[in-house]
């Protein structure tokens, strides 16, 4: 039950907010732009002990382990309590949930495998979704740091390492439009990206099938991953995906099958205690899922605290698109990488 009421506690903190921004961007006052020579505007960095280094307490020992992988981060709307319209990257507040709630929950999935690189960003205020004028203009402040980012990374830290993209909500916003402003302009670029996962954003699009389709097996590289989740038979309201390009996390295979019970290998629950935050992975074979509609529908099997699940989820399970899968996704992106 505990463990429960955490992960939901998580969910929670972060779809939900208590103050918005109440004046025009004009008349916001601009926030520092990082400096991405400054290890400190990393959330995420191979030099320092970050939340992307926390591995669940089951999972401590297993063998997984790459060379020569960078792994590229950029985390989501964490930003949902504030009266500007973009974070500052010095909220010290803030920076502790990104790395609680999504290094902790999203990032560390790939720890051992690749070099975790994740810049902090002034990221939007979640609601700039809901204002098109200033949201528009606060996204486009927050992708100006996520490209340069990129920029930085690739000039000072690359070192001929393979390239993965990955993020999740907004970051995944940033990486679409980096992709279309950037790297599918730059093919010798372009050509370094082995691997995106551009989770949980209903719009994502299914970029040009020459330069960067969406990964239809589970050993696919130089391709896409995405999807977003829901309880099997709820439909996003307003929302037609029939050309959404979506991946079943659990089986891999893009034929629009649900996967088998069997095959799931586990869900990501994290324990948020003070200062010691431990975590693990329970309740394998519980979930089935399938692609219907630009949608993942899972079926949750014996789940003993399901109601509870659903009370607060209401079956939109965006805040868990890592969590859910996360035994499965680390498990085929080594052997994918290997």
């Amino acid at each position: 039950m505990k463990n429960l009421v955490q992960l939901l506690f998580f969910c929670l903190t972060v779809s939900c907010s208590s103050s918005i921004p109440l004046h025009s961007f004009e008349e916001e006052i601009p926030k520092q732009e990082p400096d991405y020579s400054n290890i400190n505007h990393w959330i995420a960095h191979p030099e320092k002990f970050d939340g992307s280094d926390v591995l669940p307490i089951n999972v401590t020992n297993d063998t997984f382990c790459l060379d020569s992988i960078d792994v590229f981060f950029v985390y989501p709307t964490i930003y949902t309590d504030g009266k500007d319209w973009n974070a500052d990257i010095n909220d010290v507040k803030l920076n502790e949930k990104i790395n609680k709630l999504s290094l902790r929950n999203q990032a560390n999935v790939f720890n051992g495998m690749g070099e975790i690189y994740s810049p902090i960003y002034r990221q939007m205020h979640i609601h700039g979704y809901k204002d098109n004028i200033n949201g528009t203009k606060a996204f486009d402040v927050a992708y100006y740091d996520v490209e340069n980012a990129f920029k930085y990374y690739l000039k000072n830290y690359n070192k001929g390492n393979r390239i993965v993209l990955a993020a999740h909500s907004q970051g995944t916003h940033h990486l679409q439009k980096l992709f279309t402003d950037y790297l599918l302009k730059n093919d010798s670029i372009l050509k370094k990206v082995e691997l995106a996962y551009l989770i949980g954003d209903r719009s994502v699009k299914a970029f040009s099938i020459r330069d960067f389709p969406h990964c239809e097996k589970p050993k696919d590289l130089n391709c896409f991953l995405s999807w977003n989740t829901y309880k099997s038979g709820v439909s996003a309201s307003n929302y037609n995906g029939a050309e959404i390009p979506v991946t079943n996390p659990i089986s891999w295979i893009d034929n629009g099958d649900a996967s088998l019970y069997n095959e799931h290998l586990g869900i990501l629950i994290s324990d948020f205690k003070f200062i010691k935050q431990e975590s693990q992975i329970k309740h394998p074979k519980m979930l089935s899922a399938e692609v219907n509609n630009g949608l993942l529908w899972v079926e949750i099997e014996k789940f003993k605290y399901l109601k509870l699940y659903e009370k607060y989820l209401r079956g939109d399970y965006h805040a868990i698109d890592y969590n859910l899968f996360w035994m499965n996704i680390r498990h085929n992106f080594y052997h994918r990488m290997h």
